[in-house]
């Protein structure tokens, strides 16, 4: 086989040069045939390849119970880092003063880890499928982590105090972000409605859990890990808990 000036193929068969024959029912080119089987045969190999490689390289979405189990650690950690010896906020006049630097620093770090767990877990550009949703979650969780972290900052302050009392509040803190997660996916199906609620929890139910270790951080308080963890499962876990199971429920089949 050989190719000269021309673009058509030729033949060389001893001294002559013999172009390739034209197929009698198309009148076109042997070389280009459609039918060709050898190249319909790579033609679908590529794209089978093509598919497989996308389906192994597209992240699968974790099962809910990842992101509670990981809830629940990023909780113990935040715990154990809690309870020891931080230089804790005053009060005066009912409300948070002199805030040390230190817990400042701290605390925002364990906020941001907590933010950056919700999002590589959950995954909302993902399980959302519009491009303004996801960016309201954003702002959601971003709104959650504030509030969060306030409610961290007065809940510490209360060491050596007289309790912390507004726990409706701080259940509130927990479970209207989760909620409000579940309003904003109610388009994308139940399984993205709980994720997404649950990508909440991954920052709200930690941060409480600091705020009540912190609490019991003082000199003045007999409390262990496991109180701060049973106190953090009756104030942040089972109010979440609810939120979740309220955004899963389908009402659309009850108001038909």
């Amino acid at each position: 086989m050989t190719q000269d000036a021309s673009p058509r193929l030729h033949l060389v068969t001893g001294n002559a040069v013999e172009p390739l024959g034209v197929t009698a029912a198309s009148g076109r080119p042997a070389a280009t045939e459609p039918e060709n089987a050898v190249f319909a045969d790579l033609l679908r190999r590529a794209e089978a390849l093509d598919a497989r490689t996308a389906a192994e390289t597209t992240a699968r979405p974790l099962h809910p119970a990842w992101l509670v189990a990981v809830g629940a650690a990023l909780t113990v950690l935040l715990a154990l880092l809690g309870r020891q010896q931080w230089e804790l906020p005053s009060r005066a006049g009912g409300s948070v003063t002199d805030v040390p630097q230190s817990l400042v620093t701290f605390l925002l770090l364990g906020t941001a880890l907590c933010v950056w767990a919700a999002g590589r877990l959950t995954r909302p550009a993902e399980t959302l499928r519009s491009a303004s949703a996801v960016q309201t979650w954003w702002v959601l969780l971003g709104g959650a982590a504030v509030v969060s972290l306030a409610a961290t900052v007065s809940l510490a302050s209360f060491a050596g105090v007289e309790g912390p009392g507004d726990v409706v509040a701080r259940c509130a803190v927990i479970a209207v972000p989760a909620v409000l997660a579940g309003v904003v996916a109610r388009h994308d199906g139940r399984a993205a409605r709980v994720r997404l609620a649950l990508g909440t929890g991954l920052v709200t139910v930690p941060l409480c859990g600091l705020g009540w270790a912190l609490l019991s951080s003082s000199a003045r308080s007999t409390a262990g890990l496991a109180d701060v963890l049973a106190v953090t499962g009756i104030a942040a876990a089972a109010p979440l808990a609810l939120a979740v199971a309220f955004v899963a429920a389908d009402r659309r089949q009850r108001s038909r």
